[in-house]
């Protein structure tokens, strides 16, 4: 599971747009989707500004590590366009 805090709307937006722009519909803060044999799911608090997001199933030949990599390099970009500073955590 990644968990990423300090993130605005603006930049869950971000996020959002990428994933449309990669066949996953995401339209409400909490669920998962499947496509093309990748299973993805999610968890926005817009309240607490957190969210969760995990690779939860893929075909062989691409596994959750590597996407889990690609999404946490994904939000970094859409945190960082958005001059969101990740708070640390202990």
């Amino acid at each position: 599971m990644l968990t990423y805090n300090n993130v605005t709307p603006a930049a869950w937006a971000c996020g959002v747009q990428f994933a449309a722009d990669h066949g996953v519909q995401i339209t409400s803060n909490q669920g998962s989707a499947t496509v093309s044999g990748f299973t993805l799911a999610w968890n926005y608090t817009p309240s607490a500004q957190t969210v969760a997001l995990q690779c939860t199933d893929s075909p062989w030949w691409a596994p959750c590590s590597t996407i889990n990599s690609f999404i946490d390099n994904t939000v970094h970009k859409c945190l960082d366009q958005n001059n969101v500073v990740m708070a640390a955590t202990v």
